[in-house]
């Protein structure tokens, strides 16, 4: 029951906002007394103190498998690395950070601490391991790729700033997440400019 509790919890933190959502809500989402709640937790800060280390664990426990699987290549630990970044942060949207923020001080500051030390510690060792075997260029490119990925991912699927653009702009963007991130991906690793730019 505790596990329900929180994956319901945040799955309307995320959608409505933290403030926006009582333990009545929670409540009413699984189909069970308030009581039943304040049997597992003291309150609503709880549930998502609960929640921000479950997210960090299952962030942390993906990434590991992902950079200490043997049996990829590193083109493949790079693709899969970044597609889970991608998918574990674009479910926390600007919104419910900037609401955290002002109901939640302390817990939006171990929210950020961690959506900015851990994915960039874990990228910066795969990055250096593609220096090494000379796939990825030795220089200072390689922090700003992370910040720039991480920063795309962000921005790119939340839809309140997709719509500060006309349609024509953000026609191609695909529609869900997933394909989202796999578009970022594809321009970071590939860039956009062709075999012939280079040519001429």
């Amino acid at each position: 029951m505790r596990q329900r509790i929180v994956d319901a919890a945040m799955a309307l933190f995320f959608r409505y906002g933290y403030s926006r959502v009582v333990v009545d809500d929670i409540a009413r989402e699984l189909a069970i007394s308030k009581k039943t709640i304040y049997n597992h937790f003291g309150g609503k800060a709880d549930i998502l103190m609960a929640g921000i280390e479950q997210f960090a664990d299952r962030y942390v426990t993906g990434a590991e498998a992902i950079l200490n699987n043997v049996d990829l290549t590193f083109r493949q630990k790079l693709n899969d690395y970044l597609l889970h970044i991608g998918i574990s942060f674009s479910s926390v949207n600007r919104l419910f950070l900037d609401d955290l923020k002002r109901s939640e001080p302390t817990l939006w500051q171990r929210m950020t601490d961690f959506r900015r030390d851990v994915p960039l510690k874990n990228f910066a060792q795969l990055l250096d391991e593609g220096a090494r075997v000379g796939y990825i260029r030795d220089d200072s490119t390689r922090q700003l790729a992370v910040l720039v990925y991480v920063s795309a991912i962000q921005s790119l699927t939340d839809p309140d700033f997709l719509t500060q653009f006309p349609g024509a702009v953000t026609v191609g963007i695909a529609s869900n997440p997933r394909e989202t991130i796999e578009q970022v991906i594809n321009l970071l690793l590939r860039g956009m400019l062709t075999e012939k730019f280079y040519r001429e």
